[in-house]
Order: structure tokens, then sequence, then C-alpha cells
């Protein structure tokens, strides 16, 4: 298993943060990388759309599955193409309440299958434009909480 992770600090409370981040209907408001839509209760075991925008206009537009939920802690989903032994991409979006008013939010992808031995170079170089998505998350839920 492959395994990516980024992280950023953020002022404000992990409510402000987890409403933001499964408000799938506003994303289009703060989020210039990532689009969710057609589950924002999250119900484990439901599946919804989603859509990367990458450089250059282009997009890549799937569906995945909540595998995951715990209030404003963590959801997970997962995306697989022809079965894990061929690719399979768990998405991890992490809450850790340092106190009342920071978090440190994460995202972790679990990566497994031919695919992922043979491009993570490429797959992993292709998430750090979620970098962009964590800086845009944190200037969103701070100033909602200003």
């Amino acid at each position: 298993m492959k395994e990516y992770k980024i992280q950023i600090p953020i002022n404000a409370p992990k409510e402000a943060v987890w409403k933001a981040l499964t408000a799938f209907k506003n994303y289009p408001d703060w989020n210039s990388v990532l689009r969710l839509e057609n589950n924002d209760s999250l119900k484990v075991g439901n599946k919804f759309n989603v859509t990367i925008k990458k450089a250059g206009d282009k997009q890549s537009n799937f569906m995945a599955i909540v595998t995951s939920k715990e209030a404003n802690k963590s959801f997970a989903a997962r995306q697989k193409i022809m079965g894990k032994w061929f690719f399979q991409a768990t998405h991890h979006f992490m809450i850790e309440e340092i106190d009342k008013h920071h978090i440190n939010f994460i995202q972790l992808w679990k990566l497994k299958g031919i695919v992922a031995a043979l491009f993570k170079k490429q797959i992993f170089k292709e998430l750090e434009e979620f970098k962009v998505m964590n800086k845009e998350l944190k200037a969103y839920a701070e100033k909602q909480t200003n």
C-alpha cells in the first residue's frame, strides 16, 4: 500500500471546519480543486460524484463510496477501478483538534493495486494540487469564524 499525506493548521473550531468540509453544495464558494456532489449527509455506503479540477481546465470525474464518518472528526471515501488489485484509492479527510479554536486538517490517501505501484510518482505529483484545497479551506473556515 502507498500512502500520501498533506496537512495544514487552521485557526478555527473543529465544528466550523467540519461544516465547511461537509457542505458539498458550498464547495464552489471556496474550493477550486474538488467538487463533491449528491451525498451531503455522508451516509456510509452511499455513492457520490467526485470531480477533481486539474491544470489547463482538465478534470477527472468518478464515483466514490463513503466508507467511514465520525462527525467533526473525519470521513473517508473509496474509489476502485476494476477491483482493488488494479487500483483502489481511499481518501481520508481528518480534523485533529488542538484546542477549541485550532485544528490540524489532514488529507491522507491510501493507494493499492498495480496502477498505484507503477504510477506512484505521477499520482503523488497530482495529489500535490490538494495543498491548494487545504489553503482554501483554511482561508474559508477562518473567515467564517471571524
